[in-house]
């Protein structure tokens, strides 16, 4: 049975189960009792899909998790060397899928999942073979974890609901190995019903050569597919389903068949563009009747362009993510990094439910994995020398996301030795881009400046983890990509921190649309803007060689920039600054639109005023303008 056309909805859903394990089990504390039922039937989930794929590392790892979450459902507390154990154990789980999806099997990780399965084993204190709910054997395949309710009689499932659903199987003849079939069916089954019950059970069968099994189940909307699914397997003689009921009418009871679907990121982008086109041909249609016809059809008009806004912005909030998986994988990066150097170290983040779109986030995703790489290897101390600092012998790591006014903030920050100025200033020598005499008169930030150098680094090893000299360039490079950049602070023996200073590029922002002729249209975020004055009312008035606009008592100076002439009929934005409001004035204020700004890219990204430019929903291109560097160049 070809099972690659299955690769990316076993990839799509072990990721979601990957995350949930990741996210609910804490790296020290006390595990929400609420939450133990949840992780145990993610990793019995991770089980059966691997095992059912024929990605056997993978299945046994999930195997040697489950049954230490099985523990902690029994009552036992978790102790930290578990907590341990289980987040490396869920690290190279995730791992595995990389590799799954890299070479469509994870052979690739079979040593680290083995090793992540003996610290499971050590951390558990059970024997492999031994104890109830042991891992298998190396080389075995992993049994199915006894249901719950097999002291119960199999017509009521743990909670109390009926079985209503059978299905019977048949191992041919001429198997060598029913036992096996059998036990590969069963994990199919219980990955789709965790609930379900075998009769007889599979130690039985095996022991006694069964061929012939009843597997008893909740009725579901699923059976049929699941049946059919079984009867594909190989040495499969019959499957047969029987249900007592008709599935019940979910939809007259109020429910639904199905509350999520997944959509590939390549369809949204498509259904973007689809999105785009219908209102760039709403425009052109509008603009191509005459003046009595767009009157005559101004409501159907209105109407077809709201309806089409209220597609574009929800495909816009469709394509937003939130950070959570970033950080999870940078979660796993530290404590991967952590035990290969030896350095105990934790990271918290805050600000991981900001959303923005997927584009960047994977765009962040490199300079993020570099600014942790080069923290824990540079910056961290290593035990020794925290203690003789008087630091705590684990290492503090912090990610914060977080929005200022229109920019979107990221910053990593390590409690290590921070950057010595002097080793830079040494190496900016050695490697001849400045002679003595120059380096000496560079301060501070020219110094911390040169560590984004391509190929300059202040090591004089190279590691597997740094010293190339390409881990700042790279995440300077990123970061100016999307109109942003990099700034960075750090003091010796307190460590440092990186902020990625990202422009509200790709992700949604509000902003007023306004003009200085027909043809072209600009805009201003408009948390940017505190008033809009009409210019028919509000007379401008001169003081010295200075325009002001008078707004009852205020006198507001109004800024030089703009492309043409502005007549009474025109308007004044009033836009905040740091050292006080000033005014734009333009000729036509158009409307207000939640839109992706787009960074220009070289050379117009060196014009510090253009923020990028933003499709509006009429289809035109708008030119985004960065009120504060407006405000604060003219301020100066």
């Amino acid at each position: 049975m070809d099972l690659s056309k299955y690769l990316d909805l076993y990839l799509s859903e072990s990721r979601e189960h990957v995350s949930g394990l990741r996210r609910e089990i804490p790296a020290e504390g006390v595990v929400p009792p609420g939450a133990v039922n949840e992780l145990f039937r993610r990793a019995h989930s991770l089980k059966g899909m691997a095992a059912s794929m024929g990605f056997e590392a993978t299945s046994r790892l999930s195997h040697g998790l489950e049954s230490l979450l099985n523990q902690w459902r029994q009552g036992h507390p978790a102790t930290s060397e578990q907590l341990q154990s289980a987040l490396r154990a869920v690290d190279v789980l995730d791992a595995s899928l990389d590799a799954v999806q890299r070479d469509s099997g994870d052979g690739a990780i079979a040593p680290q999942a083995e090793e992540a399965l003996a610290f499971l084993l050590e951390a558990r204190g059970d024997v492999p073979g031994e104890g109830p709910g042991a891992a298998p054997a190396p080389g075995m395949a992993p049994e199915p974890a006894k249901p719950r309710n097999e002291d119960r009689s199999v017509t009521a499932t743990a909670d109390g609901q009926a079985f209503r659903a059978r299905i019977k199987v048949a191992i041919d003849p001429s198997c060598a190995l029913p036992a096996a079939r059998l036990m590969v069916m069963a994990e199919r089954i219980r990955a789709a019903e965790p609930m379900s019950v075998m009769e007889p059970d599979l130690e039985r069968a095996k022991r006694e050569g069964i061929r012939l099994a009843v597997f008893h189940l909740p009725q579901g909307p699923g059976l049929k597919d699941l049946a059919r699914s079984l009867r594909e397997l190989p040495d499969v003689a019959l499957v047969e389903l029987e249900q007592d009921t008709p599935p019940p009418a979910r939809a007259a009871a109020g429910g639904t068949l199905m509350q999520t679907m997944r959509v590939s990121a390549e369809d949204l982008d498509g259904l973007r563009a689809h999105a785009t086109d219908l209102l760039y041909g709403l425009n052109q249609y509008e603009a191509s009747l005459s003046a009595g016809e767009r009157r005559s059809h101004r409501f159907w008009l209105e109407s077809e362009r709201a309806h089409l806004n209220r597609l574009f912005d929800q495909v816009l909030s469709m394509r937003l993510v939130s950070f959570e998986v970033l950080a999870e994988r940078l979660a796993r990066t530290v404590r991967d990094l952590a035990g290969r150097l030896g350095k105990p170290a934790l990271i918290t983040v805050s600000g991981a439910e900001e959303r923005v779109d997927r584009g960047l986030l994977e765009t962040l995703l490199d300079p993020l994995t570099h600014l942790v790489r080069n923290a824990m290897d540079h910056g961290v101390e290593s035990q020794e020398e925290r203690r003789r600092a008087g630091k705590p012998g684990e290492a503090r790591l912090s990610l914060d996301i977080r929005r200022e006014s229109e920019a979107l903030l990221i910053s990593l920050e390590d409690d290590g030795r921070g950057i010595d100025a002097e080793v830079i200033r040494q190496a900016a020598v050695e490697r001849g881009l400045y002679a003595p005499h120059e380096a000496a008169l560079l301060d501070r930030a020219k110094l911390l400046d040169l560590l984004t150098v391509p190929a300059f680094s202040t090591r004089k090893e190279v590691s597997d983890v740094s010293g190339r000299g390409v881990g700042l360039d790279v995440v300077r490079s990123a970061v100016e990509s999307v109109g942003g950049h990099l700034e960075m602070n750090s003091e010796e023996g307190k460590g440092s921190r990186f902020t990625l200073v990202i422009p509200s590029a790709t992700t949604l922002t509000r902003v007023l649309v306004f003009g200085w002729d027909e043809d072209v249209r600009y805009g201003i975020p408009a948390s940017q803007i505190r008033h809009i004055y009409p210019l028919s009312t509000f007379p401008l008035v001169w003081s010295g060689d200075h325009r002001y606009l008078q707004a009852g008592d205020d006198f507001l100076p109004v800024l030089e920039w703009r492309p043409a002439p502005v007549g009474r009929s025109g308007a004044a934005l009033r836009l905040i600054g740091p050292g006080g409001d000033r005014v734009l004035l333009v000729s036509s204020v158009y409307q207000g639109e939640r839109v992706v700004i787009m960074p220009w890219g070289p050379p117009l990204e060196m014009i510090s005023e253009w923020m990028g430019g933003a499709l509006l929903a009429t289809g035109e291109i708008a030119y985004i303008l960065d009120g504060r560097v407006l405000v604060m160049q003219e301020g100066d």
